[in-house]
């Protein structure tokens, strides 16, 4: 038998053992993190150079770059899951030694003493349990706020919201790289939409998203559509491999419908994209031809930064501080905007314009 206080000095011995390891363990893992954040910061900082080129076509670039990123930011799952076993399996230990140990070092009743002698080890649990979270976050950061700031994760790469946040990001280049396009269609069924005969679209060959966006579509006399609203996509995981998906690409979204009989053979069609980090919105103009059961472009479609319009981002919603546009409706939709990823359309809006008259677009987004 062994006697009760060199016993207590094993497992003192053992645990102090274990949270050296544990030390080592977290040493190991800055490193990781430390090379980790150098090769993002090094694809990141890839992307913000190609974001200045706006002539050539980069998509493909983008594209690769984006899922290379996602490629060091998730670590594999065998060493990350070996690991986070043996984290947990030493912090329980060495719990499990402090408890017998001071179980053992008690004798007699319980003093009020005594549970003030415990403070340090009761305060030791919650340090333990932070320490334990602090690695597994950086091991794999993924949906993990903690990191975020420094390891941000690969589906920020496509918010143009974070993006817009960075001083050195041309966001404009990066929207027209996307070659955003609006297609208007007219429907082939009309089951759903007996009275409707044609849908707008709304075409992108990178799936940025993250913003608010106002589109209208018009003529000289009248405007036929307004939609506005949130756009954020969100795409299921990998079927295969279940690795979350960063960005897609062919990417069509559906922003609502109209009437097409009502239609004029040439019309404008003018998209605005407010990035939450700006104050100015980018503008997208085309000028649209009917041609049989679609509208396509026949000039070269026009993007330019807005400065007759400025807006700021209060708790979250959009608010038009002044405006000096003649967008048809512009300022009558800053009263319906909500950050609730909704897709809001009118049609025929000279009509009327009030709350009841709008119409939500509940239709996924599709890749073709």
């Amino acid at each position: 038998m062994f006697e009760t206080n060199f016993y207590i000095l094993i497992l003192l011995s053992i645990s102090s053992t274990l949270v050296g390891l544990l030390g080592s363990t977290s040493i190991f893992v800055s490193l990781i993190v430390q090379r980790r954040v150098e090769r993002l910061q090094e694809i990141f900082e890839d992307l913000i150079n190609l974001s200045f080129n706006e002539e050539k076509n980069l998509t493909s670039e983008i594209y690769e770059l984006i899922n290379r990123y996602q490629m060091h930011y998730i670590l594999p799952h065998g060493p990350s899951n070996t690991i986070t076993w043996y984290i947990d399996f030493s912090i329980m230990l060495t719990i499990s030694m402090w408890i017998l140990a001071i179980t053992l070092a008690i004798k007699g009743s319980i003093a009020p003493l005594t549970i003030f002698l415990l403070l340090p080890l009761v305060i030791c649990f919650p340090i333990l349990l932070f320490f334990r979270k602090l690695l597994i976050n950086a091991i794999n950061p993924l949906d993990n706020k903690m990191f975020n700031s420094i390891l941000p994760s690969p589906v920020k790469l496509r918010s143009i919201s974070y993006l817009s946040n960075y001083v050195n990001i041309s966001v404009k280049a990066l929207l027209k790289q996307s070659r955003l396009n609006v297609s208007i269609e007219r429907k082939v069924s009309e089951k759903k939409h007996p009275s409707i005969k044609g849908k707008v679209v709304l075409k992108q060959e990178l799936s940025f998203d993250d913003y608010y966006y106002y589109i209208s579509i018009y003529d000289d006399k009248r405007a036929y559509f307004i939609g506005f609203g949130y756009l954020d996509l969100s795409f299921p995981p990998d079927s295969i491999t279940k690795k979350p998906v960063p960005i897609l690409r062919n990417i069509n979204v559906n922003l609502g419908y109209l009437l097409w009989n009502n239609l004029n053979d040439y019309l404008t069609v003018s998209l605005l994209v407010f990035p939450l980090g700006d104050k100015n919105p980018i503008q997208f103009d085309y000028s649209m031809l009917r041609d049989g059961s679609f509208f396509v472009p026949h000039k070269d479609t026009r993007c330019f930064i807005n400065q007759n319009i400025i807006y700021k981002i209060d708790n979250g919603n959009l608010k038009l501080i002044r405006h000096e546009s003649n967008l048809p409706y512009l300022a009558k939709v800053f009263n319906f905007y909500s950050k609730n990823n909704e897709r809001c359309f009118v049609q025929e809006p000279y009509r009327d314009f009030n709350k009841q008259r709008i119409q939500i677009c509940s239709e996924p987004s599709k890749v073709q």
